[in-house]
């Protein structure tokens, strides 16, 4: 019968332990940031490829390849923008308060957005409770300027059916910031003033 011996628990086999353990841990550690490394490399190569976008009809896919560059922002982008803003905030059937805040957020500084649904909670929601509503707008020409833009048009209010075209004067201020998914183009309304009446 074979007895096999127990290795001592002396410093040396302890210290000879800790020195294999460090060592492991360094090499693992190396390994890790090697590996860090080239998965990050990667990250940066398919991030800086460009993108193809693909149109999807009737059964077929066409396949376009894109360039990365700055567009600047022209004119008729600012007025396009601006009648998809106007629509979002006029355009209702049956007023929401948080459908419209939910509209508007990514188009409008947050203290704008809150402020455009307190007001319009106060006209629509409180003296026009309990009414049945909608809202149009018609006719609407936007005059872009160096510090803001001028929209007019004709709102169309349908108060249980019946409607009320109102004049109407916007005049909204703007930033360009970032796009988003919502927001591609980055135009941000920073503050709108409405004047009712207006010819």
């Amino acid at each position: 019968m074979e007895i096999t011996k127990r290795k001592e628990n002396t410093a040396p086999n302890i210290w000879t332990a800790q020195e294999n353990l460090i060592h492991f841990y360094r090499l693992t550690t190396a390994a890790l940031g090697i590996l860090s490394i080239f998965l990050f490399g990667a990250i940066l190569i398919v991030a800086m490829r460009n993108p193809v976008v693909v149109l999807k009809s009737q059964g077929a896919q066409e396949f376009y390849p894109t360039v990365r560059q700055k567009v600047s922002i022209e004119k008729v982008d600012v007025e396009a923008f601006t009648k998809a803003f106007l629509s979002k905030l006029y355009v209702w059937q049956d007023f929401n308060a948080d459908r419209l805040k939910t509209e508007l957020e990514p188009f409008a500084e947050p203290g704008l957005v809150q402020k455009i649904a307190d007001g319009q909670t106060q006209k629509y929601g409180k003296e026009l409770k309990g009414k049945r509503l909608s809202q149009a707008i018609t006719f609407v020409s936007v005059q872009v300027l160096d510090d803001r833009v001028v929209a007019r048009f004709d709102r169309v209010l349908k108060i249980e059916g019946i409607p009320l075209v109102i004049p109407t004067e916007a005049t909204l201020s703007m930033i360009e910031g970032d796009g988003s998914r919502l927001n591609p183009i980055g135009i941000t309304v920073t503050g709108i003033v409405e004047r009712e009446g207006a010819k």
